[in-house]
């Protein structure tokens, strides 16, 4: 009786690290496809970075629901290349196990920035 106890908790202990580990790279992949439309976004003629940040919010709002409040989004460009990027936590599956970050950056030309 033990030793089933003693597997079983084993057993429920990888299935709920092996899902936490399964949210934290789905939160990523959502992410990075976030942060590359937001850089996108932002390097088409006539846009500023502000709106591929705001295209990268709506991103990961839409892909992570609630766990998108974590991230935080930053978007700047230098007038030839724009830059996006998304960090956060992953959301939490398992209370005990420490939240997991995540951390997305994409770059683009800007197509205003007169390259020849």
């Amino acid at each position: 009786m033990v030793e089933f106890l003693a597997v079983g908790l084993l057993v429920v202990t990888a299935l709920l690290t092996v899902a936490q580990l399964a949210t934290w790279v789905w939160a990523r992949n959502v992410a990075v496809n976030a942060a590359h439309e937001g850089a996108r976004t932002a390097a088409e003629a006539g846009r500023v970075p502000r709106e591929g940040a705001d295209r990268t919010r709506e991103l990961l709002r839409d892909g992570l629901g609630r766990g998108a409040a974590s991230f935080h989004v930053r978007a700047a460009g230098d007038g030839q290349v724009v830059e996006v990027t998304a960090s956060g936590r992953a959301p939490a599956l398992v209370p005990f196990l420490p939240p997991l970050e995540v951390t997305a950056r994409a770059t683009a030309f800007d197509e205003d920035g007169g390259f020849s």
